[in-house]
């Protein structure tokens, strides 16, 4: 929900708040990434919640929605990051 008001807010914004909120959306997005890789039990490869985070954030930004782009780049992850 938090990250779905964020993302509503890039539309409007100037390009340095733009980046502001685009480095708080991938920060959540880091910590929910460590959470739920921590709740399976896995180590992920290094480099594994960047790429993920960078990839929904230029979904996001490309207009898709949270769940898609969420789905989108899980499934990228998966193909690149083998666990």
């Amino acid at each position: 929900m938090m990250v779905g008001l964020v993302v509503g807010l890039l539309v409007g914004l100037s390009p340095a708040s733009r980046a502001s909120e685009s480095n708080t959306i991938r920060s959540f997005c880091l910590a929910a990434f460590e959470a739920a890789m921590a709740q399976a039990g896995k180590t992920p490869p290094e480099g594994m919640g960047p790429s993920t985070c960078d990839c929904f954030l230029e979904q996001v930004e490309q207009g898709a929605g949270i769940n898609q782009a969420r789905d989108t780049c899980q499934a990228e992850a998966a193909a690149r990051f083998p666990l």
